[in-house]
Order: structure tokens, then sequence, then C-alpha cells
């Protein structure tokens, strides 16, 4: 466990400073409290890379990240994450993505990138090195077995497993009972997704970990709480439901002066005025006009004249055939809320789910959220819980 917490600290430190260019072994060694004689054995065996190999996936996944969503020249990006020339930046970046950086900017211009891009890769090495009863399962065959059990239940963890870049890992490798998706929090840690029918390995498995947890049921709170008290779980959890809608598109009409339409690179100054000087990351994604090329990402504007007033965002995820949006969250400029409004806009945004062949998809419109935005819940519009997330605090 001593070698573990060291190593915490070795990765924090390499993701901190990977960008300066004279970082060295021997510096990430010394800063964690390492003897350099061991230090790349030991990094390599709870990580899966060397002290090296690691730094420069954190370089290269930064460069992948600043051709996306910048303007930047190739040798600006080069010599901003640590490389001293275009040269041995263009090496390195074709070795692990097959294209030069300019071939890669110009295939993804028009793609969002997606969380599972820039996970760090070495959170699961790093879980199976203390758990070596575990091995990695195919993501892709857990994916069909979920959607062929039970889509509706199942489909949105799926497009977590694709989108958020879980590692998935079960008891030697057999996931019919029960799995664990590894994903990265980004400040060096894991959190685990836990899916399994069987409470009693639930049980044992959150007794087990010290990582943060969620885990997916069907059942209510109560019967869940029920359930687990039985086998020595006491833990407090946040529950959230999920659901989704399968009925005819909603009638409704629009109140005068009101028009929603998807944003546009064209709005930038009324993002600008909505945001009210926010600098967080969904205003800056709203300013990005290359997320725009992307028909999965829908972000609607909602106009009183001319006026933005309110945004609701949402995508479209897909996974092996099956589509369905993220949420969608609704967001008014300050002195704009209206409970009403906010209503319609949710409606509006299920109809044109619908009208794209996706199911719709919400795990906000509930509970306590429910009461402060709109006062309705989207079960109360014909939305059916098909599963619910418990999260452990």
């Amino acid at each position: 466990m001593e070698n573990t917490e060291l190593i915490f600290n070795a990765v924090n430190f390499a993701k901190q400073n990977a960008t300066e260019s004279g970082i060295s072994v021997e510096e990430v060694a010394r800063n964690a409290g390492f003897s350099i004689d061991y230090f790349n054995r030991i990094f390599l065996s709870h990580t899966g890379f060397t002290v090296t190999a690691y730094i420069n996936y954190i370089r290269l996944k930064q460069a992948a990240y600043l051709l996306r969503t910048t303007d930047k020249s190739v040798l600006d990006i080069a010599l901003e994450i640590g490389y001293d020339s275009h040269e041995g930046f263009t090496k390195a970046f074709k070795k692990k993505y097959g294209i030069t950086p300019s071939e890669y900017r110009t295939d993804n211009k028009s793609r969002m990138m997606c969380m599972g891009e820039i996970t760090d890769k070495s959170v699961a090495s790093r879980f199976l090195h203390n758990n070596p009863d575990f091995k990695v399962v195919d993501s892709y065959e857990v994916i069909d077995y979920l959607l062929e059990k039970d889509a509706k239940q199942y489909g949105y963890f799926c497009t977590t497993i694709k989108y958020c870049g879980l590692t998935i890992v079960a008891p030697n490798g057999n996931y019919e009972n029960g799995f664990i998706g590894v994903g990265d929090d980004f400040n060096g840690s894991c959190y685990l997704e836990i899916q399994t029918d069987d409470f009693k390995l639930l049980a044992d498995w959150i007794k087990r970990f010290s990582q943060r947890k969620t885990f997916y049921s069907d059942k209510s709170e109560a019967e869940v709480k029920a359930i687990l008290a039985s086998y020595g779980v006491s833990e407090s959890f946040k529950v959230t439901p999920q659901s989704l809608y399968f009925g005819e598109p909603f009638d409704f009409s629009l109140p005068e002066n009101i028009s929603i339409r998807l944003l546009a690179p064209k709005d930038k100054k009324a993002i600008t005025k909505w945001a009210n000087g926010r600098k967080d990351g969904y205003v800056k994604h709203l300013l990005n006009e290359q997320d725009y090329l992307d028909e999965n990402n829908l972000e609607y504007g909602v106009f009183e004249k001319d006026n933005l007033i309110a945004v609701a965002g949402c995508g479209i995820d897909e996974v092996h055939g099956m589509r369905l949006n993220n949420c969608c969250a609704i967001q008014f400029a300050e002195g704009k809320e209206n409970d009403g409004l906010y209503e319609t806009i949710f409606k509006f945004v299920t109809n044109d789910i619908l009208s794209e062949g996706a199911l719709p998809f919400d795990d906000l419109q509930h509970g306590e959220y429910a009461e402060t935005h709109g006062k309705f819940s989207s079960t109360d519009l014909g939305y059916v819980v098909t599963n619910r997330r418990f999260d452990i605090t």
C-alpha cells in the first residue's frame, strides 16, 4: 500500500509537469520519494507505463485536444506541450495515432472529443495491480451482452462505457455475473462503475473497494437499502432515476415572441451576452465553432425576439446502433427564469430527439432538481424509469 500511495503522487507530479521539456525520470522519482534504482520497474508494474512513456502519453493527449479545439500551429502546439521541434513532435504523434498532427486535425475538426479520448489509461493498470484476481474484458463484448440482455435498462450505461472510456474488468475475466468499469476522475484517482444483479456480490465489492463507487439497479431505493443491509452494507447513497420516453411527440405551442433553434457559430455574440461573464467549460464549448460541426452535438438556443434567454444542451450518443440523448440541461440567462417555459423547452427537445430517430433519455429532471428547475418531473410527462444510479457518498 505504501508503494501505491507513492505511485499516486508520482502520477500526479508527472501529469502536472509533463509539458516541461526538461522533466526527467529522476525528477519524478525524487518528488514521489522513490529511489531511482527501481522506480521505473515499480511505476511500470502499477500503471502499465514506463515513466517516459507516461509523460509522452500525457503530452500527446494534450496535443490531440489542442489540435481539435484551437487554431494554434502544429509547431506552437509542439513547443507548448514540451517538444523541442516540429519534427520530433510529428514523429511521436504519428507513432501514437497513425497519422500526422495536420492529418489528425483535418480528420477530427468536425467531431467532438469525448471523455474516453482524454481519460488517463493508467488508472485501470493501477486497479489491476492491486486486484490481480480481476482481468480486462473486451468492452465491445460487454456492450453487446448488456444490449441483448435489456437495452432499455442498460443502454445508457453502454454509452457510458463507450464515451467515458471505461476499462471493463471482471473476476477471472468472467463478466456475466458482474463486472466493474474503471474510470478516471482526472486528478489521478479512479472511480468504479459496478454492474451486477447479484446483491451479495455487489455488497462484497462495496465493502472491498475504497474508491468512489457507483452501481445501478432497477429496484427502488428502499428495496436496494434493505437488501444491502441484509449483507452488512449501510452506506448512504445519492439516487438518480434514469428514464426513457416511449410516447408520441408532445403537443404544445411556443409563447409569443419565443423561438427555439439549434445554436450556430453566428450566435457567438448572443452566447457571450447570455453567459454574462461566466467562463466555465460549458461556455467555452458553446463558443467553440468546431463543436457545431458535429451533427450529434445538439445545443438549442431559446430566443425572445433576437435575445438569447436560455440554452438547452444535450447530444445524441450511439452505441452499436442504439441512439439516445445524454439528458437535457437547460440554463436561463440571469433574470429570465420561467418554470412554464422550462417545461416547454424540455418538450421541444424531446420532440426533436424523437424526430432524429433516437430515444429520449433523462437523468436530471427528477426529485429535488425538478423542484427547482421548472417544478415538474419528466416522469410526470410520461418518461418511464428504467434504471436507477446509486452513488455512494
